[in-house]
């Protein structure tokens, strides 16, 4: 099973089988992580997750990928101009303030 197209995990999971040269077949596309986790708890596929999600459900055993894994970068995104103290002390915190 997949998420839908337009999420990035789908997006890197693409790309993630592009470099690797190989196909798959979707067959339930998910527009939730519950849904797509309750799917793989009652057997009816697997999902490719980054492990920040995957942890959420720790009785679900994970496997790492042993090449051509899927790679999420995180970005902050913040209005124009002088940022807030909230924004700035979120900067500060993850070293970029």
């Amino acid at each position: 099973m997949d998420f839908s197209p337009g999420w990035a995990v789908r997006h890197e999971v693409d790309r993630a089988f592009r470099a690797a040269s190989l196909e798959r077949r979707t067959t339930f596309e998910v527009n939730d992580l519950l849904a797509a986790t309750d799917l793989v708890r009652h057997g009816l596929g697997v999902c490719i997750m980054p492990p920040s999600l995957a942890a959420r459900f720790p009785e679900l055993p994970v496997r790492p990928f042993a090449a051509h894994a899927p790679a999420w970068t995180v970005l902050v995104v913040r209005p124009r101009g002088e940022p807030s103290p909230a924004v700035t002390a979120l900067l500060r915190h993850i070293g970029q303030g």
